[in-house]
């Protein structure tokens, strides 16, 4: 099983996921919602459904998500991972660069089932 970081996109994308059924009802009932996702966690996704379904499935997921009008992928930047780099010490326990990015976006709530973003002041859906 994957981190806690790449599940929200996992469990749209693996229908055994634990989370595949919360994750696919809230898709379907907001219609007009649009995702974020940095590069980092792409990445992540990637690897994990390389891992446990196919190469081929990863890269028709990550082909699917870059092409999509519904997913936004921000690519890290110098100034990004530095802003993150600042808040280690305060969250070392945390995904700092998903939480840069979100802050500096404007992004209130994450579409997760990751508690980490809840204890970063992030409201967490579904």
């Amino acid at each position: 099983m994957g981190s806690d970081r790449d599940q929200r996109t996992a469990a749209l994308t693996m229908r055994d996921d634990q989370n595949h059924p919360k994750a696919t009802r809230f898709v379907e009932r907001n219609p007009q919602a649009r995702f974020v996702m940095t590069d980092l966690i792409l990445v992540e996704l990637v690897t994990l459904v390389r891992a446990r379904v196919d190469a081929h499935t990863a890269v028709r997921v990550a082909d699917s998500l870059l092409r999509s009008r519904r997913y936004e992928i921000v690519f890290l930047d110098a100034d990004l991972m530095g802003g993150a780099l600042k808040q280690m010490i305060r969250y070392s326990d945390k995904r700092l660069a998903s939480f840069e990015a979100m802050v500096r976006l404007g992004i209130a709530s994450a579409f997760c089932f990751d508690r980490h973003f809840r204890d970063c002041g992030f409201e967490m859906l579904p």
